[in-house]
């Protein structure tokens, strides 16, 4: 991608799916239990033309610095699902090698097949997961598990948005291989300001503790 595509995505995420907690309401809790007056609502992204098109091609760029080509390409739904569909469409759009989708779902179907896994594919098969946002990378590390217990070969993780939170990309990287995040909070001063009074009432606390 040219830098300028790189620019545009940010400001899209910027002003799309970063979404601020007004001061005068709650915060919100994180499944950490700490508290955050930020998120990234990275549908609104997703779901949009323009936005959806320069993820795919960030997400290409991505794949071609693992260590392996992946054959297959997906994650837990729905943070994976766009993604996952447009990223295989412009692989075989722009010639390239074609990867193909694989969406891990939460619990089986309840009728039907009952599958955990659709579009699953052989045993053996490299797969690069992925998600929108990590956090504690949990649902990250649900999909990997699914993922590994049909059969497939993770090559690595790639990641739209690192929160910085929890040591989640760390925990990742040590039980599954490299993780690649293409955004870090850090990317965003509106996120950083929009935690300063948090982590200033929480150092007034400690320091009074």
């Amino acid at each position: 991608m040219r830098r300028e595509m790189w620019t545009r995505l940010r400001e899209l995420i910027d002003q799309r799916s970063l979404k601020i907690i007004p001061s005068g309401d709650d915060p919100m809790t994180l499944s950490t239990g700490a508290l955050t007056r930020f998120y990234f609502d990275c549908k609104v992204l997703t779901l949009d033309g323009e936005g959806l098109s320069l993820v795919a091609d960030a997400f290409i760029e991505a794949m071609q610095k693992l260590p392996e080509r992946p054959r297959a390409i997906g994650g837990l739904t729905m943070g994976a699902d766009f993604i996952t569909a447009a990223v295989a469409m412009k692989t075989y759009d722009k010639g390239l090698a074609r990867v193909s989708g694989s969406i891990a779902r939460k619990e089986p179907k309840k009728h039907g097949t009952m599958k955990k896994i659709e579009n699953e594919l052989p045993p053996g098969t490299p797969i690069v997961v992925i998600d929108d946002v990590i956090t504690t990378g949990n649902s990250t590390r649900l999909a990997c598990k699914e993922f590994r217990a049909a059969g497939y070969r993770i090559i690595g993780i790639i990641a739209l948005i690192d929160r910085e939170e929890a040591d989640g990309k760390v925990s990742l990287e040590k039980e599954f291989g490299p993780v690649i995040a293409l955004f870090k909070r850090s990317d965003f001063p509106r996120a950083l300001r929009a935690d300063e009074p948090l982590r200033a009432h929480k150092g007034r606390f400690a320091a009074a503790a």
